[in-house]
């Protein structure tokens, strides 16, 4: 029997960043072989036999890796684990249609009649089921009432832990550009520093996608002082725009239907930034008030005075980093995230 990790390292996706250290520094020393999930489904059923391990990552977006699962699945597969990255959606709608208006029916069915049970028979099949926080293992464990579900720490690379020497009044954000996202607020609240520190500059990294566009152009033409909208940029440019900013304005607004975990969150206390974020999804398993970065009311008075008083601190922020390192360290390190992970 041979092990197969069945994923895409090669996008701009969080789960395709994610992937790639998963396999570099977890998977790769359990003897797994990395099998792109852009693959033909032929060809894939030829080189992985019924028997074999195999382990795949899977998000709502992962059309491609969710239609692996499940043709497996039908065809008898037995070992295989998956980490789901949007629990408790295995994907949404389940039923998928080319009609807007039909999809939209569809969502409505998931969440309002189905609760998205049409998912379990498959999630029964499944050997393991990873999810990347406790939140959403207790989520998945009311839901399914299954036995199969376990709990994996999202694993970073402790090699790229940046203590980070920057001293300025910079901020940075990382991620997708939507209204869902927070990044107005974050935008709000930087203009409303600049009354304090008028030097501070604010770099959103990140695209958007779809409708999204619009909004992204709207936030570009009205917050124009000190803002520099750089779109995606290849991680060694990245590296360069982290090193201009000390702290990270995250303000994420909580999701009604899944679980997610904060990728995100978790490259910026890597990167050595101060992180101002949101209390919602499952972000205070990362961020503890005080100690690994701070958290936003929404009031934005009273957010301004937060922030200002940590940019005044400056014991207070190599405090923080300190304390993000030995968290870091003893939370999501390799050897860590391995002894989660139970062999199929």
């Amino acid at each position: 029997m041979k092990k197969y990790y069945i994923s895409s390292v090669r996008g701009q996706s969080g789960i395709c960043k994610y992937s790639g250290d998963f396999y570099a520094l977890v998977l790769k020393q359990k003897g797994y072989v990395l099998t792109d999930s852009s693959e033909n489904l032929l060809s894939l059923f030829e080189t992985i036999l019924p028997a074999d391990h195999v382990h795949i990552e899977i998000g709502i977006f992962q059309t491609k890796e969710i239609g692996i699962l499940m043709a497996m699945l039908d065809s008898g597969y037995k070992n295989i684990a998956v980490t789901l990255h949007d629990a408790p959606l295995l994907k949404y709608p389940f039923h998928t249609f080319s009609n807007p208006f039909l999809n939209k029916l569809s969502k409505f069915y998931d969440i309002y009649i189905n609760q998205f049970t049409s998912a379990a028979p498959y999630l029964k099949k499944i050997k393991r089921i990873y999810v990347l926080s406790l939140k959403a293992l207790v989520l998945m464990q009311s839901r399914y009432q299954l036995d199969n579900i376990h709990f994996l720490p999202h694993v970073i690379d402790t090699a790229e832990i940046n203590h980070s020497d920057t001293a300025n009044n910079n901020f940075i954000y990382l991620g997708f550009i939507g209204r869902n996202k927070g990044i107005e607020y974050a935008l709000q609240l930087h203009q409303q520093l600049l009354n304090i520190y008028p030097d501070s500059q604010f770099y959103v990294v990140g695209k958007a996608i779809g409708k999204e566009q619009e909004f992204l152009h709207q936030l570009m033409k009205k917050y124009t002082v000190n803002v520099h909208f750089t779109g995606y940029v290849a991680d060694e440019v990245l590296d360069e725009m982290f090193g201009q900013a000390t702290f990270s304005l995250l303000p994420f607004k909580a999701y009604k239907f899944f679980m997610p975990f904060s990728g995100s969150i978790l490259y910026n206390l890597k990167k050595g930034k101060i992180v101002f974020t949101c209390n919602t999804n499952a972000v205070g398993e990362i961020v503890s008030e005080g100690k690994t970065g701070f958290f936003l009311t929404g009031i934005i008075t009273e957010d301004v005075d937060t922030i200002a008083g940590v940019m005044r601190d400056k014991a207070m922020q190599c405090g923080i980093k300190k304390s993000v390192t030995g968290f870091l360290m003893h939370n999501h390190a390799a050897s860590v995230v391995s002894s989660y992970l139970q062999e199929v």
